[in-house]
C-alpha cells in the first residue's frame, strides 16, 4: 500500500527536525546520514525518497530551523518591544537552550561558514542573511536610530562569536562570560533606540 502525501510530509519533517538539531550541535562534517536516520528512527533508504544527498538536507534543515526557531516564533508574537529583543538575546545566550527541540539556526557551528563545499557555505550564508534581515525588522519596530542593518549584523556576529568561544571555555566560567556578552549587546542596542520625548513643564 503506497504512503499518503500526508505521511510522506510527516516523514520529511521528522528528518528535517532531527537533522537541524544534529547540524546545530555538531556542524556539517561531524554528522552522518546514518546518525540522522537512526536518531529519527528511520532507515537510510527512506532518506533518498526525500533528499538527493547530505548537502541538500543541510540546506533544507537550515531553512526548516529558520522557520521554526524561537526567533521566528517570537517575531510573530505581539508583545512589549523591550521584552521582545531581550527575550531573543537572552534565549540565544542561555547555555541550556541547546537541548530545545527547535534550535536557532544561529547555533550552527561557525566552521560551516568556511566549508570547502560551496553549497554548504551558501546555505549557511543564506541563513545568516535571513536572520540579519529578521533582526533588522525587529530593531526598526523599536525605533532604532542609525544604520539599523549594521547594528543587526553586529548583533548576530556577537551572538555567534560569543557562543563559539563559550563552547571552548571551562563550565564554571561560561555563565559569567555569557552574562558579560549579554550586557554588552543590550547596552549597544539600548544606546541606538530612540528615547521617547517628554513634554516640557513650561508648555
Amino acid at each position: 500500500m503506497p504512503y499518503t502525501p500526508q505521511h510522506k510530509e510527516q516523514t520529511r519533517q521528522r528528518i528535517l527536525q532531527t537533522a537541524a538539531k544534529l547540524f546545530c550541535t555538531y556542524g556539517f562534517d561531524r554528522v552522518t546520514l546514518d546518525q540522522i536516520m537512526k536518531k529519527a528512527n528511520m532507515t537510510r533508504g527512506a532518506f533518498y525518497a526525500h533528499f538527493s544527498g547530505k548537502s541538500s538536507l543541510y540546506e533544507a534543515a537550515l531553512q526548516f530551523a529558520a522557520s521554526t526557531s524561537f526567533w521566528a516564533r517570537r517575531e510573530k508574537q505581539s508583545e512589549d518591544k523591550e521584552t521582545h529583543i531581550k527575550a531573543l538575546v537572552t534565549r540565544y545566550l542561555s547555555w541550556t537552550h541547546n537541548d530545545n527541540n527547535s534550535p536557532s539556526p544561529l547555533e550552527f557551528l561557525v566552521t560551516d561558514a568556511a566549508h570547502k563545499e560551496e553549497k554548504v557555505r551558501k546555505a549557511y550564508q543564506a541563513c545568516l542573511d535571513s536572520l540579519v534581515e529578521r533582526l533588522t525588522v525587529i530593531l526598526q519596530k523599536q525605533g532604532t536610530t542609525g544604520d539599523i542593518k549594521e547594528l543587526a549584523e553586529e548583533t548576530v556576529v556577537s551572538l555567534v562569536g560569543t557562543v563559539a568561544i563559550a563552547r571552548s571555555i571551562n563550565h564554571p566560567l561560561q555563565e559569567d562570560f555569557l552574562k558579560r556578552a549579554q550586557n554588552r549587546i543590550f547596552n549597544r542596542i539600548n544606546s541606538a533606540i530612540k528615547k521617547p520625548q517628554t513634554m516640557s513643564n513650561n508648555t
